[in-house]
């Protein structure tokens, strides 16, 4: 046999150099792209999640605090302007994140799986915000916020394990929302 001519040995190593090129070139071309397509799907969608979640703690955080922190009467007048300060201040984080939570609540509807999460996780975002500008006295409404807030994050953030607790708040989130959703009607009328 001739020097020129390849032996049959060494054909199952171009084969395989041929293949790894064709797949690396098929690779690169189209499964790359739907790849990257995807993982920026994915990053947005927890990017909302944790958005979602902070906004939540910052209401949850802020009306413990409006309740848990009245103005005394008997405080001096330097301590009671620098509690209604910082209670103004408070006010303005719950207006704020409520507004934050009303005007991405449709994102809310990409980012969670199934028919009821999202319709859920949306109505909370709503009544968050028709909570805070309703007509009920203050202390009704930080309750009323911060026990929907509890009872939501308590749903879509807890651990899959704690099956029970997660179907409990479930059921109450939902009591609660048809509870703060329901408008209040004067007497007389």
């Amino acid at each position: 046999m001739s020097d020129w001519m390849p032996s049959w040995s060494t054909s199952p190593a171009l084969i395989s150099i041929a293949t790894s090129l064709l797949t690396l070139i098929v690779a690169g071309r189209y499964i790359s792209p739907l790849l990257e397509v995807r993982n920026r799907r994915f990053q947005t969608k927890m990017k909302v999640r944790e958005t979602f979640q902070g906004d939540m703690l910052t209401l949850l955080s802020v009306t413990t605090r409006l309740l848990a922190t009245p103005v005394p009467p008997e405080a001096t007048s330097t301590v009671r302007t620098a509690l209604w300060e910082e209670r103004a201040r408070w006010r303005a984080k719950v207006d704020q994140t409520t507004k934050d939570l009303a005007d991405n609540a449709g994102q809310l509807a990409f980012a969670y799986g199934g028919a009821r999460i999202p319709e859920l996780a949306v109505r909370y975002s709503g009544t968050t915000r028709m909570v805070w500008i309703s007509d009920r006295d203050e202390d009704a409404k930080l309750h009323g916020l911060k026990a929907i807030t509890q009872h939501c994050h308590a749903l879509l953030f807890d651990s899959p394990l704690h099956t029970l607790q997660r179907t409990r708040s479930w059921r109450e989130l939902e009591r609660l929302l048809d509870e703060l959703e329901t408008p209040d009607v004067p007497n007389g009328e």
